[in-house]
């Protein structure tokens, strides 16, 4: 059945949820997100997700057929990253947060964490937390000072997830402090896996004992997450996934991600992040030139914390780009000092360039974020602003085709004969145009 065929099913058996995918496909093609975790899914990925193959499921090691799936993941994970051992049988990163808590700890076990993070996954599970953040003065991460606060508490886990954090940490400082006190080390690499995927930016696999990512947003694969830890922490990491029952997975979302690893070693996927980097350091130095102070000093990555001027609002910030047609993310992001929050919008590059965006278009983007943070816009140059930002995005697809590695695609399997390579060429256009609309 053809997709319109398939809409027009959908409208009249069901006009509810007809009008929901229609206002979030509105919402997402004619507005830009700067949203760190709303880089939109590859859709050979979401092609394979909704193949056939969703009609199985994969529980506990049953079928061959099945199983090899999920040995590929894992194999792809581990050769990407460098891993001894990967888990990559987890429906998200909530759960592959409890599965690691679950491995590593005992109850009563102190877990020292940048920002608190992880603590909103341990509903029911009796650990203690402690804060460590980026010192206020600074903006940056003290490391010493972090030493000196493992040296106190004793943790028996240190957590580190650059969630809100530009910088380039120094993980062999951290790995050291961990040695130090007899602590694991579990870094949540986050939105910046593709980053490290590409070798664009430092990577713990190394050093950490545990590393954690989601494998939609930057991978741009289905909702999912996967583990990776040293060889002698996976046995009790494997039985952790089956304790928390984390034992069934559709077949298709195991094989979306396998594409999704095998898409993230390729050239054309280093050239993405590539394009990422040089787009928020763009977008940052931009904001800068038109006053917006920026958290951190800046950025290494993809992320930018953009902070309201005094006296703006960030809410009343988030509601005004909105309506100017960006989405973005409102963060209140803790410090060393426990009663010192410091406000920003955490912005992100990654859909941006998933979309086409590049370093020359983050100056329209620019004009808007700058205009509505110093709290000095009028309604004529808000409506001046959102005609600009529709006007950067109304021929950008939701994933730009030159993330697609559409020419692999053409040449696959070429027949010799000139009648066979004619043939041959009409379908490979065929499939690049179906691919290239999926998502416009």
């Amino acid at each position: 059945m053809k997709k319109e065929d398939l809409l027009n099913h959908l409208k009249a058996f069901d006009p509810e949820v007809y009008t929901f995918l229609q206002d979030e496909s509105h919402r997402r093609r004619y507005a830009l997100s700067l949203i760190p975790t709303e880089s939109a899914m590859s859709p050979l990925a979401a092609f394979i997700e909704g193949s056939a193959l969703a009609n199985s499921t994969l529980e506990m090691y049953g079928a061959t057929h099945t199983s090899s799936i999920e040995e590929l993941v894992r194999t792809r994970a581990q050769e990407l990253f460098g891993s001894e051992h990967a888990v990559v049988r987890l429906g998200g990163i909530a759960a592959a947060s409890r599965v690691a808590l679950l491995g590593l700890l005992q109850p009563g076990d102190t877990v020292l964490s940048f920002n608190l993070r992880k603590q909103e996954h341990c509903a029911g599970l009796n650990f203690h937390f402690e804060n460590y953040g980026i010192d206020p003065g600074l903006q940056r991460v003290d490391w010493d000072e972090v030493a000196q606060i493992a040296e106190r508490i004793k943790p028996r886990l240190i957590v580190f997830s650059p969630v809100s954090y530009p910088c380039i940490p120094n993980y062999e400082h951290l790995t050291a402090i961990a040695r130090s006190v007899g602590a694991y080390l579990w870094v949540d690499i986050g939105q910046c896996v593709g980053l490290v995927a590409a070798g664009l930016i430092p990577s713990p696999v190394a050093c950490a004992d545990v590393v954690s990512f989601p494998t939609n947003d930057s991978l741009r694969g289905p909702e999912g997450a996967i583990l990776l830890c040293k060889k002698e922490l996976a046995p009790q990491l494997d039985a952790a996934v089956t304790n928390t029952g984390h034992t069934a997975l559709h077949t298709s979302r195991l094989a979306a991600l396998a594409f999704a690893l095998h898409a993230a070693a390729q050239p054309k996927f280093r050239a993405y992040g590539e394009q990422v980097l040089t787009n928020s350091k763009a977008l940052a130095a931009a904001l800068e030139k038109r006053g917006t102070a920026l958290l951190c000093g800046g950025t290494e990555t993809h992320l930018v914390l953009a902070a309201p001027a005094p006296g703006v609002d960030l809410m009343d910030a988030v509601h005004t780009l909105a309506q100017i047609g960006l989405y973005v993310k409102p963060d209140r992001i803790p410090t060393m000092r426990a009663a010192f929050m410091l406000s920003a919008l955490r912005l992100s590059t990654l859909n941006p360039t998933t979309r086409g965006l590049t370093a020359g278009d983050m100056e329209i983007v620019a004009d808007a974020l700058a205009g509505v943070l110093s709290g000095s816009l009028s309604e004529m140059q808000q409506d001046a602003l959102r005609m600009s930002i529709g006007k950067l995005i109304m021929d950008k697809p939701l994933f730009s085709d030159k993330w697609m590695n559409l020419d692999a695609m053409a040449h696959a399997d070429c027949p010799v004969s000139g009648e066979g390579i004619a043939v041959h060429t009409h379908a490979a256009s065929e499939r690049r145009n179906i691919l290239k609309n999926l998502f416009q």
